[in-house]
């Protein structure tokens, strides 16, 4: 027998894009039992955009308060009564067969990622060959996607939540905590949705990024530093604080800064390993 998905797309202050996710959910070839729309806090309207739907087909749940995309997910989970769980950022948009696809892999799962192409150049794909993914994969870091291509069983979902102190690695943060519960979790190795980079990228955001900003995006780093141990810990506090560094002012300030939350040898691999880099490339 199928099992029941229940489908959670977390929107704020985008309805253009909900309409094409949403879109997107209700014309799969393997329909979703329920689908949340959880609008996180929005300061604009959606009701042209949700008018376009039949109301009955999916709910749609407004937030007071923006809280982050973690609260909004937490509240999907809480009201999702299938036993498998898809989520969805607004902004991204699946293949029609994404979730007939997920299904079948979760005959053996309890947890599933897949691949993606970039909405602005469809030719660019990211697919990971790696087809189960454990701890020891996990902790050197998400090489397979946002939480855009990921189904969980619900249950599983609900026993785990998202830890809504975290402004970035939210999904690592997941998927290190799914591995852990010796779950299963699998990888469908194919491009199946579309992700959207958005006109103002991460690595801009990164680079102009005050310096106080950092510490917030070490926390799940700190949360996991057991688990990562010290080298590799060091690693990734170091690779965080130094991201865009070619772009950023005050080079030596956030050198420094490396050097004192995640030592010497840690911020020299990471300077000398870009230095390697743009030589090779002429960067």
């Amino acid at each position: 027998m199928q099992k029941t998905v229940s489908v959670i797309i977390t929107t704020h202050n985008r309805p253009d894009y909900l309409k094409e996710s949403l879109t997107a959910v209700l014309k799969q070839t393997v329909m979703p039992s329920e689908v949340f729309v959880i609008d996180d806090g929005s300061s604009v309207s959606y009701e042209e955009v949700l008018s376009l739907f039949p109301s009955e087909q999916f709910t749609y749940v407004k937030v007071p308060v923006a809280s982050g995309a973690n609260a909004a997910r937490n509240l999907g989970i809480n009201k999702s009564k299938s036993e498998i769980i898809a989520f969805l950022d607004d902004d991204d948009i699946w293949d029609t067969d994404y979730l007939e696809q997920h299904i079948a892999m979760h005959q053996n799962a309890d947890a599933v990622t897949s691949g993606y192409r970039f909405l602005e150049t469809p030719e660019k794909i990211h697919i990971n060959p790696i087809e189960t993914i454990t701890t020891e994969v996990i902790k050197k870091g998400n090489k397979f996607c946002g939480m855009s291509g990921v189904t969980c069983k619900t249950s599983l979902a609900k026993k785990l939540m998202f830890d809504e102190e975290l402004k970035n690695s939210q999904d690592w943060d997941f998927f290190v905590r799914v591995t852990l519960e010796n779950a299963v979790f699998k990888n469908i190795p194919k491009d199946i949705y579309f992700y959207r980079r958005g006109h103002v990228s991460i690595s801009t955001e990164v680079a102009n990024m005050p310096m106080e900003k950092v510490f917030p995006r070490l926390k799940a780093f700190k949360k996991h530093r057991e688990l990562l141990g010290n080298e590799a810990y060091n690693d990734r506090v170091a690779n965080q604080i130094l991201s865009q560094i070619g772009k950023k002012n005050n080079k030596l300030g956030w050198i420094a800064l490396s050097v004192r939350e995640a030592g010497l040898v840690a911020t020299s691999k990471v300077i000398l390993g870009k230095d390697r880099i743009r030589k090779k490339f002429g960067k």
